[in-house]
């Protein structure tokens, strides 16, 4: 087999922009290594917030230099094989995450960081990762009990729908927070038991009206009000989790004057955590065993985004489409014609 052609997305330089600060080059692909295998990139997934901070150079624990390569996670076939690789075939469908492996016709990937899957769908590539972090951040972070109040913001996107799955298996009762009609319906479609619309209903009005004795887990990637709304509508041990904050990326950070967090949280014994993936790679395999048995088993409903993205073209598109809060499920870009 002859060295595929490939093309890969960078960012050529730091700006606002992601459409000006990025370019799409050709890629030398090289022959995988010892314990390697090639992978055909099927479909990526866009990861719309991270990807602005990349080239705003404002991902707080790491600055990546220009010219970098983009994108982090997605659903391929393996093509070649490198030596002593004899877990995987020629043919074989995977999931794999890794910044700046993405954005890019083929990747060279390290056999450890790949997970078999049933087929390179956009489905499978919500579950992996995406679903391996809401089911984590959720039961790991959140201490996922049963017979408790469950709030998740944005649970209509790729990471909340998910949550909320998670959170009713566990026999949970769940808020689930959105923007317009139709990702309402599709929320109680997925079982919500109380879907707030934030742009005709006031989160916090709700939340104090419906709920006096508070909520026991909110799951936020947001910030902003949704954030203060759930701070001050915690639980006597109530948890809140952060997973993001999607309301300030790009935007000067709001300064808020108020009392320190302590004032609202410690009579209650609450808490507020922060979950970010990477740090909880120990449970992975776990996570997503489960998730691929329940999929297979047509336990769980995967949202993926119905506008069509297609080629590294497209990406500028996706995430813009992402950012923009009108998405409905997983936002996917085809990368295989």
């Amino acid at each position: 087999m002859s060295a595929p052609r490939s093309r890969k997305m960078i960012m050529t330089k730091y700006g606002e922009d992601f459409a000006d600060c990025t370019d799409i080059v050709d890629a030398e692909i090289g022959e995988p290594g010892e314990g390697e295998v090639l992978i055909r990139n099927v479909y990526a997934g866009v990861n719309g917030v991270y990807d602005l901070n990349m080239v705003r150079d404002a991902v707080s624990y790491i600055s990546y230099t220009p010219p970098t390569d983009l994108g982090i996670e997605i659903v391929g076939r393996v093509e070649k094989l490198g030596s002593g690789v004899h877990d995987f075939a020629v043919g074989d469908n995977v999931a794999t995450w890794k910044v700046g492996t993405g954005y890019r016709d083929y990747q060279i990937a390290e056999t450890n960081r790949l997970y078999k899957v049933p087929a390179a769908s956009p489905e499978i590539l919500c579950l992996m990762p995406t679903g391996i972090s809401g089911m984590v951040g959720i039961e790991q972070v959140g201490e996922l009990k049963t017979k408790e109040t469950v709030a998740i913001s944005a649970a209509a996107g790729g990471l909340g729908h998910i949550i909320v799955q998670v959170a009713k298996k566990a026999g949970n009762h769940v808020i689930g927070l959105c923007g317009s009609e139709e990702k309402t319906r599709r929320l109680k479609g997925i079982g919500c038991d109380r879907v707030i619309n934030y742009r005709t209903e006031n989160v916090e009005d709700v939340l104090k009206a419906e709920y006096p004795n508070g909520i026991d887990i909110a799951y936020d990637s947001v910030g902003g009000s949704i954030f203060d709304a759930f701070v001050n509508s915690l639980a006597v041990k109530g948890r809140l989790v952060i997973s993001g904050y999607t309301s300030e990326v790009g935007k000067p950070w709001e300064q808020v004057t108020s009392p320190r967090i302590y004032e609202k949280l410690y009579f209650r014994s609450a808490s507020v955590r922060a979950f970010i993936n990477p740090h909880f790679e120990e449970y992975h395999p776990e996570a997503a065993e489960r998730l691929l048995d329940w999929h297979e088993k047509g336990e769980i409903e995967v949202f993926v985004d119905p506008v069509t993205f297609v080629g590294l073209e497209d990406v500028p598109a996706a995430v813009q489409h992402l950012v923009s809060g009108k998405n409905i499920g997983k936002v996917v870009v085809k990368l295989e014609s």
